[in-house]
């Protein structure tokens, strides 16, 4: 990971070039008394993609890559499903949705188990805190052992960094033990339950976990944006269905491309990025607190960084009992990452129009105290792919569900 990293560095650094002008998509030829090799090219030009979104901030090179045309530029055909974040696996089995972006560690269990998804890079790292009260004894992870800790939910981001850092401390999380207990509670609810003592420590996705803890003064031992343990690891990833993968290779390309440029958009502009996702409705919330959270997150996409997190993650999944203990976690890895054919993270960089000088304006790390000092925990309306989406009443989804056609591109929450 830190060699893709650095080798990213250096290319920031070295490298000036401009991406080329975007094309226009061109109409396929007719197939009538053509080869069968070239039917099949014409049939992979013609295939639309079914690209699933949930509205998340973190989600930004998805929304970025529709409103700047970077799917346009690459040739992504495409067709967008809104998915509520906690939904995607479940999209993605029933073929509702064949590509998109999401938290890698909760697909592993459903792909142990069978679900079609293949990872094909690794687009930003962040996303998760664990917090105690100031006045709290607990100092450590180790010091968690005989605590209840509060997420919402056993299967969400939070949860499963606790669980992979107590397990790291020898610290039994099965149900049976007794050395630790999770306790459920909504997002919003989570601060409270710390400060009336109904848990001992909390694990919360940013931005809501950055606010709380500025907000009420509480203190953190886990920032998987800092951490040694988790500060390289791409948290979230691009992936393609299994069918894509194999029956349509560059359409997975093309995707996976697109989406790693407008990654690397988003580093560069994180200012510009939250003014678009309110301004065309993908999120809710204030643009200028919006872009202080995207600046928590490192946006700097890797091909090789989506294998290593899978390297990094799945034996840690499976010491806590998240996978079965029968899977091999070679084979795993092997049959989950999918090598995007004919695609370097070296051509993503010099395609995407990013300069060197804009990446390295973001050198600095954002302050967050000084970020979030004015924002209040009860107001806040900013979501993040990184937690397990709310339910939504069926009409709210079908009011907020984008159209790929810009004239189509109406939305009725815009006025919320």
């Amino acid at each position: 990971m830190k060699k893709q990293i650095a080798k990213l560095l250096i290319l920031t650094i070295i490298s000036a070039s401009l991406a080329a002008c975007g094309q226009q998509q061109t109409a396929a030829p007719e197939t009538s008394g053509e080869t069968a090799q070239t039917a099949a090219e014409t049939a992979e030009d013609d295939y639309v993609i079914k690209i699933g979104y949930g509205g998340g901030l973190c989600e930004a090179p998805l929304h970025i890559a529709v409103e700047k045309g970077f799917f346009e530029k690459e040739g992504v055909k495409y067709e967008l499903e809104r998915v509520d974040a906690a939904e995607t696996a479940a999209a993605v089995g029933s073929g509702k949705i064949e590509a998109g972006f999401g938290l890698l560690g909760k697909f592993l269990q459903p792909i142990d188990n069978g679900l079609p998804m293949r990872v094909t890079a690794g687009l930003h790292t962040g996303c998760t805190k664990v917090l105690v009260s100031s006045e709290s004894d607990i100092h450590s992870v180790a010091d968690l052992k005989g605590k209840k800790i509060g997420v919402p939910g056993l299967g969400a981001a939070p949860a499963i960094i606790v669980k992979r850092s107590l397990a790291k401390e020898n610290i039994d999380v099965s149900a049976e033990s007794k050395d630790v207990e999770f306790a459920v509670f909504s997002m919003s609810d989570l601060p409270s339950a710390l400060q009336n003592g109904a848990v001992d420590a909390v694990g919360m996705s940013d931005p809501q976990g950055s606010v709380a803890e500025n907000e009420f003064g509480l203190r953190c031992i886990i920032d998987t944006a800092k951490d040694d343990d988790y500060k390289d690891e791409y948290c979230c990833i691009s992936f393609v269905t299994d069918n894509i993968a194999q029956n349509h290779p560059e359409a997975a390309r093309k995707f996976t491309k697109a989406i790693m440029e407008a990654s690397l958009w988003v580093e560069a502009n994180p200012e510009e990025t939250a003014k678009i996702q309110v301004e065309k409705s993908w999120v809710s919330g204030d643009p200028e607190f919006n872009a202080e959270v995207l600046k928590q997150y490192n946006y700097k996409p890797s091909l090789e960084g989506g294998r290593e997190a899978l390297e990094k993650s799945v034996p840690a999944i499976k010491a806590i009992g998240l996978i079965k203990e029968d899977t091999d976690v070679e084979e795993f890895v092997n049959k989950t990452f999918f090598e995007v054919p004919n695609l370097t993270d070296e051509e993503v960089f010099n395609d995407s129009g990013v300069t060197a000088e804009e990446l390295s304006a973001k050198t600095e790390e954002t302050d967050k105290a000084s970020a979030f000092e004015n924002v209040k925990f009860e107001e806040l309306e900013a979501d993040d792919c990184c937690q397990e989406a709310p339910e939504e009443k069926e009409e709210e989804k079908e009011c907020c569900k984008h159209k790929k056609e810009a004239e189509e591109k109406k939305d009725c929450c815009e006025d919320k």
